[in-house]
């Protein structure tokens, strides 16, 4: 189902044996430069993976791929999944490019894109409540529990995406490890969004196959936090209470692959970084209007871990940085609804009038710069 040589199928000598890969193109993602945040950070390098681009909008599709494809070697009936979004677009996009059916749990207060992007897709959507924002670890436990009970009722693959759940399917996360490790030998520190810790296990696991030497950094909201807060040794166990976090795909106060996660961060002698979800919302807005990468807040957590580590210290002028955009910034649009209602409509008349306004506001504001530079 693939071309020869592409996508996953590039690595499927490191990838568990399946009869064929089921594929929409995922993989293969661009590096990309961040000039502008490089200079005013301060750092010798900073760059982009844009998981972003994959066919569905997130780092997702790998992981969906590699399950989808398994499925299919084993027979399955038809899959199902938790999601807060990414994890259940993918699993849509891919099932349905498969021929199997799906069923996908999905979080009742994620981000409306998310929710409207599964329906054309011919999967069974149901909403839960109780999980995402004020998620309790035991909620979150028992809808893992009740999605894998109906997955050994009905046979149907299990596609969680988390080791605990979906070992093969997570491998191939992996494949994005294998990808830094040609795009960037130099890098120093990666920089990866942290929700339930699975991705930082494959990255790092992916990494650490080709002889890398990167530090692993995981970014969290500071409102959902239990990995970070574990590595800095303020709780026995990477769990919290509760969620109080509105970042989507962040909001797991129970991580699966938490403990894994931690392991992997200190086996590359990196740390862990907790931000409130203000800074990581002003990230979102820096990426988008001083680079033109527009990620969601999950991604941008990232970048406001970054942040925070420049100001505490941790980076510095001979660090080469790689931040993972782990999603699109089309997939939680809510937060840019404000800035839409300010939005002026004007008669045809106007047009030129507001251009030349718009103009000279800009060259004040570029005469203001100079003469601050001066």
């Amino acid at each position: 189902m693939t071309d020869r040589h592409s996508g996953l199928e590039r690595f499927a000598a490191d990838l568990p044996p399946v009869t064929s890969f089921v594929s929409l193109g995922e993989g293969d993602t661009p590096l990309v430069e961040l000039p502008r945040l490089t200079a005013e950070l301060g750092l010798a390098r900073l760059r982009a993976k844009l998981e972003s681009l994959n066919p569905t909008g997130s780092y997702k599709d790998r992981i969906a791929a590699m399950s989808v494809s398994l499925a299919l070697r084993d027979g399955m009936s038809g899959w199902i999944a938790t999601s807060s979004g990414n994890a259940g677009m993918a699993m849509a996009a891919y099932g349905t490019r498969a021929g199997l059916p799906g069923c996908l749990c999905m979080v009742a207060s994620a981000p409306a894109e998310k929710r409207l992007s599964i329906l054309p897709y011919a999967t069974e959507l149901l909403l839960v409540e109780g999980v995402g924002r004020a998620a309790t670890r035991a909620a979150e436990r028992g809808l893992f529990d009740e999605v894998r009970a109906a997955a050994e009722r009905h046979n149907l693959y299990l596609g969680i995406t988390a080791h605990e759940f979906n070992p093969e399917g997570m491998r191939g996360a992996d494949t994005i490890g294998y990808e830094l490790a040609e795009q960037a030998p130099s890098m120093s520190h990666l920089y990866v969004p942290t929700g339930g810790g699975g991705l930082l296990v494959a990255i790092a696991r992916g990494l650490r196959s080709r002889g890398s030497r990167t530090k692993v950094v995981a970014c969290q909201p500071s409102g959902c936090a239990p990995i970070a807060r574990y590595l800095a040794g303020e709780i026995d166990h990477p769990h919290v209470g509760a969620c109080n976090s509105d970042i989507s795909a962040l909001q797991l106060p129970s991580p699966p692959d938490g403990r894994r996660a931690a392991e992997s961060v200190r086996s590359t002698r990196g740390w862990a970084g907790a931000v409130p979800d203000t800074a990581i919302l002003e990230a979102q807005r820096a990426l988008a209007s001083t680079e033109g990468v527009f990620a969601e807040p999950a991604s941008a957590c990232a970048l406001a871990v970054l942040i925070d580590d420049v100001r505490r210290g941790r980076i510095g002028s001979h660090d080469d940085v790689v931040l993972v955009v782990t999603g699109a910034g089309w997939k939680d649009l809510n937060r840019f609804h404000g800035d839409a209602e300010r939005l002026r409509t004007v008669a045809v008349r106007d047009v030129a009038t507001n251009v030349d306004d718009w103009m000279s506001s800009r060259r004040a504001s570029v005469s203001a710069t100079l003469s601050e530079v001066r």
